[in-house]
């Protein structure tokens, strides 16, 4: 016997993956980006009279994206676990996409929000709880932070100010890089617990536990690769595959629920 609950639940169903598939396809090209996926499971049985009811499943995958070299000195990406932190002035954010630039003195990330980090001493010991990164230029001297020609990033996150100290007496120069903060690297107990915020950023859930807040390359945290960015973990082939079947599905559902629908438009027509 024909089930209409279930010809419709399925036709929805498959309505959903492929939104999460172009969706996919659509973010290819974005650094950071992590690939949705849409699962479905009974709730409950044809024996329990339910009709096959499902309930949704959104999962991200969090596989390693290829690094790729911009030669952008704030241009971040992590090799190995871990998300960056950025904040928008109400909460704390999370995410894979290091397209960082500093706008108006405050390091910040392709939407604005601040890329929050440890002050350093001059030894390069943290010196504060994490908070916005800053460098500011004096738009008179040219100078960073009033005394830094340049700037850079190392493996570890950590922010240089680079500077030449010409000796009077000699005349001799040195050039030397001065360390300023150190961008600040989280880690969850169950990262495929965390939420979506955003189409590269992601939020704490009681699912994915508190956030563990250190820095790269401590304990099973990754390494900060400067200069470069995370691309995308989309595959096109598997993606394009995926979406040719559930658009198969959908089609074959849908045909069979107008059909049916038919049938019973006419078979009602002679009972009235």
């Amino acid at each position: 016997m024909f089930d209409f609950n279930n010809s419709a639940n399925a036709i929805q169903q498959n309505q959903t993956m492929l939104n999460s598939y172009f969706q996919n396809l659509q973010n290819q090209f974005t650094p950071g980006y992590k690939a949705e996926s849409v699962q479905f499971n009974d709730i409950m049985g044809q024996t329990m009279g339910g009709g096959g009811a499902k309930t949704q499943s959104n999962g991200i995958i969090f596989s390693q994206g290829q690094l790729f070299q911009t030669e952008c000195a704030t241009n971040l990406a992590i090799d190995g676990q871990g998300f960056f932190m950025v904040n928008d002035g109400n909460q704390t954010h999370y995410t894979r996409d290091g397209r960082f630039a500093f706008n108006n003195g405050m390091l910040t990330n392709s939407e604005g929000k601040n890329v929050m980090g440890y002050q350093l001493d001059a030894q390069g010991n943290i010196c504060s709880d994490p908070q916005p990164i800053e460098l500011h230029m004096d738009p008179n001297t040219k100078l960073y932070g009033g005394k830094y020609t340049g700037y850079h990033f190392d493996e570890t996150g950590k922010l240089y100010g680079e500077q030449t100290i010409t000796d009077p007496t000699t005349g001799q120069s040195v050039s030397e890089s001065v360390p300023i903060a150190q961008v600040s690297i989280a880690s969850f107990a169950n990262a495929s617990g965390l939420k979506k915020t955003g189409t590269t950023s992601f939020g704490k859930t009681d699912n994915s536990g508190e956030a563990v807040v250190g820095v790269a390359g401590q304990g099973a945290m990754g390494r900060i690769a400067a200069g470069s960015l995370e691309l995308a973990n989309v595959d096109y082939a598997q993606q394009a595959a995926a979406i040719g079947m559930a658009k198969q599905n959908y089609e074959a559902n849908f045909a069979a629920f107008k059909a049916m629908d038919g049938l019973m438009e006419s078979a009602i027509g002679l009972v009235r």
